[in-house]
């Protein structure tokens, strides 16, 4: 044991930080995705999709977080890592929020939750083909850093329009229950909005 510690000191182990961070994406891709579908179609199998990738993404980002502890070098500053990973992490906590509010209060999604998870979902699909790119081609990912802030502007516009209609509902829980679930995604967007000025940071760094 002493002696693996102390070829772990002279020759310390790698590890990549740029595959951890594509993975997280793409598992919280597919959780987006599924929540996506599920509001749309309301199947069994995509509710339970979303809870099963939000588990899969936690335990890729505490891998990379034990890692990044572990780390003598990193590919880019160490707290840009970290918080890529988190605020990744706070989208996906969104959506969770979005799947079991529509159910527990029996929401029917209207075109305000259907327009916000629609764009939430293609801007998660940019990021992480952004992030696929970042180690080897990062000017590669300017147009998708545009497209995701864009996106993010859009779910902006849809919330404060599907709010302004909300509030001419006449039936005071009806308002209580559909802004829960708008905030909620105004909520994902503004994350997804930190995500991607921490990745742009990085992005220039790179370059």
């Amino acid at each position: 044991m002493k002696a693996n510690n102390m070829l772990d000191k002279i020759f310390p182990k790698k590890y990549d930080f740029f595959a951890m961070l594509l993975e997280q994406s793409r598992t919280n891709y597919k959780a987006i995705h599924a929540l996506e579908k599920w509001i749309k179609d309301r199947d069994e199998a995509d509710f339970s999709d979303v809870l099963v990738k939000k588990n899969e993404a936690d335990r890729i980002r505490f891998k990379l977080e034990s890692d990044l502890v572990e780390a003598f070098a990193t590919p880019f500053d160490r707290q840009d890592i970290y918080s890529i990973s988190v605020e990744m992490n706070k989208i996906i906590e969104c959506c969770k929020s979005v799947l079991k509010t529509i159910r527990a209060l029996r929401i029917e999604p209207d075109a305000t939750i259907i327009g916000m998870s629609s764009l939430l979902c293609q801007a998660a699909l940019e990021l992480t083909e952004a992030i696929s790119v970042l180690e080897t081609a990062p000017a590669q990912s300017q147009s998708k850093i545009e497209s995701i802030r864009l996106s993010q502007n859009s779910m902006e516009e849809i919330y404060i329009s599907g709010l302004s209609g909300l509030f001419e509902n006449k039936d005071a829980i009806t308002i209580l229950k559909y802004r829960e679930v708008y905030n909620y995604l105004k909520e994902a967007a503004m994350f997804l909005g930190y995500t991607v000025d921490i990745y742009h940071r990085i992005f220039v760094r790179m370059i």
